[in-house]
């Protein structure tokens, strides 16, 4: 009896070693294999989350902020970022004289060089033929503009208008506040472009409403075809600078940007609020049908149409990410030795129960018989 079940014992042992290699390996394989789903799933993922973190959300810009044109001062700075942004209708501005040099490095728009005297535009322009194509007439109250032009604002702006004409030239005028308000009408049919100055009181939006709507009403009706802008410091928060533009909506045409270079920054934030820049702008729309040349009939008189600029969309430049590729398990390669083991190990334990069973009813058996 003793040999027995010492031979129970080995087989015992033997059959928990067979279901400790069936089942541990198969224990470890879940913990591990997780782990290593987990792992391919963070190396799928992360490329995605790099690709969002390098993709910005797509930023909206108001359509018709979009399709106001811009003048802005240049600074060394800010050539590139014109570059960039303008368009055929924009303008890059230089401030003086002495800046000219910076016009040589914009490559779209028109080029516009600012004289405060009228004086100056006589004497300078004829050298300046191909180096710009508006002249820039700032009539100011103050030291900085002859007495005598002061004195004869319109008469000013007529002889600069002269010259722009005889050099095939346009002229953008800019008086201050009160040359605007007292001559404004009357200046109007001399320009092609009237700056309205309002950067002193940028902050306080219903001043300028009340300074800018009725005035422009008045030089639209003078000149119809004249363009009309409001000028703007780079100072302050940009959005509530595009509000104030929102809010003269069918008054303005464009936006002048007074620049400076402590406030390039803000330039900067201030254009790419406004603007898209012109790598992301949609291109246009193709005619859906082919023009086809009209029978002539009966002339009438034209209407103007007025163009409804289309809203400029987001464009990412990133590119859409391919579905990531499952890597298979290499654990899963031994599971197969791991089934077989713990398939051995139960069938050797279920013989041994079997044998157990039939021995213990035996022995019961036998010595129920010897009582």
């Amino acid at each position: 009896m003793a040999k027995y079940t010492l031979s129970l014992k080995y087989i015992g042992c033997l059959v928990m070693v067979l279901l400790l290699a069936g089942c541990a390996p198969a224990t470890a394989g879940a913990w591990a294999m997780p782990a290593q789903h987990g792992e391919t799933q963070e190396a799928q993922i992360q490329p995605q989350q790099e690709i969002a973190q390098a993709q910005e959300p797509p930023r909206e810009v108001d359509p018709w902020l979009n399709s106001l044109w811009f003048d802005m001062g240049l600074e060394s700075q800010l050539v590139g970022v014109y570059n960039d942004y303008a368009g055929p209708r924009d303008i890059a501005r230089a401030d003086h004289i002495s800046l000219i040099d910076l016009l040589d490095k914009v490559n779209v728009g028109h080029r516009l060089v600012v004289f405060k005297n009228a004086a100056d535009v006589e004497q300078l322009v004829p050298h300046l033929v191909g180096k710009i194509d508006i002249i820039g007439y700032n009539l100011e109250g103050g030291p900085a503009n002859r007495p005598d032009e002061q004195n004869d604002p319109v008469g000013s702006l007529r002889r600069v208008r002269a010259v722009a004409d005889q050099y095939g030239m346009q002229v953008a005028f800019g008086p201050d506040h009160d040359f605007a308000i007292n001559y404004g009408p009357q200046m109007a049919p001399y320009a092609d472009y009237f700056i309205l100055q309002v950067q002193r009181e940028q902050t306080n939006p219903q001043t300028v409403l009340d300074f800018v709507v009725p005035l422009a009403a008045k030089i639209r009706q003078a000149n119809p075809k004249i363009q009309i802008s409001v000028q703007v410091r780079t100072e302050g928060n940009v959005q509530n600078l595009a509000n104030l533009l929102l809010a003269m909506k069918g008054s303005i045409d464009g936006v002048s940007i007074l620049t400076s270079d402590e406030t390039v920054p803000v330039a900067k934030s201030l254009v790419a609020e406004l603007r898209l820049p012109v790598a992301e702008a949609p291109p246009p729309m193709p005619s859906p049908t082919p023009a086809t040349p009209a029978a002539p009939v009966k002339s009438e008189p034209s209407v103007a149409a007025l163009v409804t600029p289309t809203p400029a969309l987001r464009r990412s430049s990133v590119a859409t990410p391919e579905p990531p590729m499952e890597i298979p398990n290499p654990l899963s390669a031994g599971n197969g030795v791991r089934e077989m083991l713990l398939l051995v190990g139960l069938t050797i334990m279920g013989i041994i129960i079997s044998g157990v069973v039939a021995t213990v009813l035996i022995y019961s058996f036998r010595t129920a018989r010897g009582r």
